[in-house]
């Protein structure tokens, strides 16, 4: 009887350390978060957020997009993560004082682009007074469209 006894009770503590032992191995090898950060060519848009698929953001500045934007301010940039994943709670930043515009900043939005729906929609944007910085946050896979525009009460 004491043999069964003991028996059961290895047979627990191997159990217990089989699955330790599967649960470090499991985080070990989960990628750990990373930091993004990217700039765009005319340095109008900044975009940082944290991944964990090991990516690099690009962003590509699309002229001559005609889009149903009102007011449309600035170029469409394509935003994309190069890695498959996604950019979590991605801050996308804008100059607004390097944008020649007769609106005031309080006037202008970030949009982005629905996939799904196939139109634009406007982002909750923030705006800095001092800085003269529209921020808006946007979670990415894949690929995203982002361009300013007018603020539509």
């Amino acid at each position: 009887m004491r043999a069964s006894s003991e028996k059961e009770s290895s047979l627990s503590i191997a159990i217990v350390v089989a699955i330790v032992l599967i649960a470090s191995a499991l985080l070990i090898l989960r990628p750990s978060p990373e930091e993004v950060v990217a700039v765009s060519p005319d340095r109008l848009l900044r975009v940082e957020g944290v991944t964990r698929s090991s990516g690099t953001v690009l962003i590509e500045r699309l002229d001559g997009v005609a889009t149903s934007i009102p007011g449309l301010m600035s170029p469409v940039y394509e935003v994309t993560l190069t890695r498959e994943g996604t950019l979590e709670d991605a801050e996308f930043s804008f100059s607004f004082s390097d944008l020649s515009s007769e609106l005031s900043i309080q006037e202008v939005v970030v949009y982005r682009f629905n996939r799904e729906t196939l139109s634009w929609e406007a982002v909750p944007t923030f705006f800095d007074l001092d800085t003269q910085v529209l921020t808006a946050v946007v979670d990415i896979s894949g690929s995203v469209l982002v361009a300013l525009g007018e603020r539509v009460l």
